[in-house]
């Protein structure tokens, strides 16, 4: 059975958890603002934001809410997938989670990203940065962001267990 759930502002939902997802959920179709739909496992549900690694792809994206019309949630028959988690993380403090990464940015309204760099989150800010000191090349406002894809997964992505995820 596939539970389709609108994203909404925290503020606006009822008191306590957001929703409870139907038990063995282990994957996401997001359809986004931009008109693409991305199918997602190893999700992740923050309260900003939706994570995971894309099916067709095999790359790990970040999707804002704000970028985000709907996610339904649904069980594959790959009983090896984790189910999918939730987290009270906003996606600034995700990003900061994963540590040294490099990131692939789409500023909303552009069809392509930004040129691959490794980043960190300041403030309201993705520092990107292609020199070996760390030199900030651009900024880019978080606010700003549609669509974020880490570009070495193996290096950044890590299931339940702890093990790596992606090669």
């Amino acid at each position: 059975m596939d539970l389709s759930v609108p994203l909404i502002p925290k503020e606006q939902s009822l008191s306590g958890d957001w929703f409870r997802l139907e038990h063995g959920a282990n994957a996401a179709s997001v359809k986004c603002a931009s008109g693409r739909t991305e199918t997602l496992i190893y999700v992740v549900f923050g309260d900003d934001f939706i994570a995971g690694l894309r099916v067709d792809r095999k790359t790990w994206i970040l999707v804002p809410a704000r970028s985000v019309i709907s996610v339904t949630f649904n069980a594959l028959g790959a009983h090896w997938l984790p189910p999918v988690r939730q987290t009270s993380d906003e996606a600034r403090a995700y990003l900061q989670g994963l540590g040294p990464v490099e990131l692939r940015v789409w500023p909303v309204g552009q069809d392509e990203p930004l040129p691959a760099a490794p980043a960190n989150i300041q403030g309201s800010w993705l520092v990107l940065s292609r020199s070996h000191d760390g030199t900030a090349e651009r900024l880019v406002a978080v606010e700003s962001v549609a669509l974020i894809e880490v570009v070495d997964v193996a290096a950044a992505v890590r299931d339940l267990d702890g093990a790596r995820v992606g090669n």
